[in-house]
């Protein structure tokens, strides 16, 4: 290439530089525009030096971030909580909004017991959101870590709630809790672990029904009663019995790793769950402990247990009065529970109206004295009070 050529097509390379750097300018111009009108915590008195009483801040945000339907950006700082966020609603929130969090910690100094992060609908509110990784951190002298709650009056609903990678730990009551009329919404790869009460709740409340709730790959580790809790505050009997799981673990939880009061609804399942070691507060061989205990129906599939030094003899107990399904199950032991010989995948009791399914499952069934419901197990292993399962047969009372 002659050098005049050269120069002359490095003139229009040079322009198109320049006007592709303008076109640059403008672009970054405009990025810079939206980032300073997305608001973020700071613009709300937050100072996020782990030592300052943030409380008041999130609570102003919240109420911002409803009202004008944006999403609040919570940098990845640590914030103190010396006082309750206790947030209620001023007014319905139909837009997106929510915390856009970026790896930030909320860090309770409450001692007096009551909730870190608690949420009151009073109206309409939906599409609320938390994303990009919240953890809180309690102080076990509170009480819940994070709460969600909609009375049953007309009119007033918390739904179509989205909340991901929420991390609560060491809460002095539950870690989570969602009451009332809360439905239509999902709970994905959160960490629910250490609490001293349950690692999350879902329950009927005054009235409110809590319904079609799906929680995925999420984890409920070491708390001091259940991992997951699924009850009726209104009652000893019913609950929310929509509410499924998909993937994730439970492990090392004092009492069952997963509790239904009502059962799975129709519908609903648990699967590709593991458990491992829970029921802490049981010896190995307990009848008593279960990885899973429900009421009424259950339905499982592709889950397995797992247990050594828990009191978690089956993989599931209850009492049932509707068809409970297992498909795919498995229940194993190790050390002192493998001692025992005891452990089996699930323990039959029941009304005559309950029946129990077990498709290529194994582990075993033992069933009690008082039992009264059927059972039968196809293609599955382990031993029965009929002998043992058929790999390639069924077996059963039916």
């Amino acid at each position: 290439m002659q050098r005049r050529e050269f120069l002359t097509k490095g003139t229009v390379v040079a322009a198109a530089g320049v006007v592709g750097g303008a076109a640059m300018m403008r672009s970054t111009d405009a990025v810079a525009a939206t980032v300073k009108t997305t608001p973020n915590i700071f613009d709300f008195g937050a100072k996020g030096d782990g030592v300052t009483d943030d409380a008041a801040a999130f609570r102003q945000a919240l109420t911002v971030s409803a009202a004008q339907a944006v999403k609040i950006v919570v940098p990845g700082f640590t914030y103190a909580i010396n006082t309750p966020i206790n947030w209620v609603s001023s007014g319905n929130a139909v837009g997106v909004w929510g915390l856009q969090c970026e790896g930030a910690t909320l860090r309770s100094n409450i001692k007096n017991g009551t909730d870190v992060f608690s949420m009151e609908s009073k109206h309409l509110l939906r599409y609320f959101q938390i994303g990009g990784g919240l953890s809180i951190k309690c102080s076990g002298s509170d009480r819940h870590g994070f709460r969600l709650y909609a009375g049953a009056s007309g009119g007033i609903y918390f739904y179509n709630a989205a909340v991901d990678r929420l991390a609560v730990e060491g809460a002095g009551g539950d870690c989570m809790v969602i009451e009332g009329n809360v439905f239509e919404s999902q709970f994905s790869n959160c960490y629910f672990q250490n609490a001293k009460g349950n690692g999350a709740t879902f329950a009927h409340s005054h009235g409110g029904i809590v319904s079609s709730i799906n929680i995925l790959g999420s984890y409920f580790n070491q708390n001091g009663k259940y991992g997951l809790n699924c009850t009726n505050f209104d009652s000893t009997t019913g609950g929310a019995a929509d509410v499924r799981v998909v993937g994730g673990y439970c492990r090392q939880n004092k009492s069952y790793g997963f509790y239904y009061n009502n059962g799975t609804a129709p519908g609903a399942a648990i699967s590709q769950v593991g458990f491992e070691n829970n029921c802490t507060g049981l010896a190995p061989g307990d009848a008593n402990g279960a990885h899973v205990y429900g009421m009424v129906r259950m339905q499982l599939r592709d889950c397995a247990g797992y247990n050594e030094t828990g009191g978690a003899t089956y993989f599931l107990r209850g009492y049932f009065t509707d068809v409970t399904t297992l498909d795919g199950c498995n229940q194993s032991a190790g050390g002192a529970m493998k001692a025992t010989g005891k452990s089996r995948l699930v323990q039959v009791n029941g009304a005559a109206t309950g029946h129990v399914a077990m498709r290529s499952c194994g582990g075993g069934i033992d069933v009690t004295g008082s039992n009264k419901a059927t059972w039968q197990a196809i293609n599955c292993t382990g031993s029965s009070p009929l002998g043992a399962l058929k790999v390639a047969g069924t077996v059963g009372t039916v």
